[in-house]
């Protein structure tokens, strides 16, 4: 059979409707998707009966999900003691690590960016980082 004479239909509400090649692999590709979604969400599935089950204590979960008040403070500390450690840098050094680190450039795209030589700015990088960690040490 030829692929123009080649006719293509899908069921909707049990009644087969004719559509085009493009709408009937898209059709089945998200139906597909969508099967597959449902396999990923049964194995990650957590019911409190599942856990009765099983002898999980709900609270125990519950808690091991959520960060504590504690940990939160502690990130929190953190963060800003790393702002505080960035702002010491001068200014070219604070500018390669935001870039790399925050705005996720690669080394080889700032490189092609900047005409910087990669090299450089890999041992540039690991310089600054080792200033950072001194100042965080302190």
């Amino acid at each position: 059979m030829k692929e123009q004479e080649r006719k293509y239909a899908i069921v909707i509400k049990k009644e087969r409707v004719e559509v085009t090649e493009e709408v009937y692999k898209n059709y089945y590709r998200l139906m597909e998707r969508e099967r597959y979604l449902d396999k990923l969400a049964e194995k990650k599935h957590v019911s409190i009966e599942a856990c009765q089950e099983n002898g999980i204590q709900v609270e125990y979960i519950i808690s091991r999900t959520a960060d504590s008040i504690e940990d939160s403070i502690i990130r929190q500390e953190m963060l800003d003691k790393l702002d505080q450690c960035m702002k010491m840098l001068p200014e070219q050094e604070r500018m390669l690590i935001h870039t790399l680190f925050f705005q996720g450039k690669s080394e080889r795209q700032l490189s092609s960016e900047s005409g910087i030589p990669l090299m450089t700015l890999n041992d540039r990088k690991r310089r600054i980082l080792q200033k950072l960690k001194k100042f965080l040490e302190k």
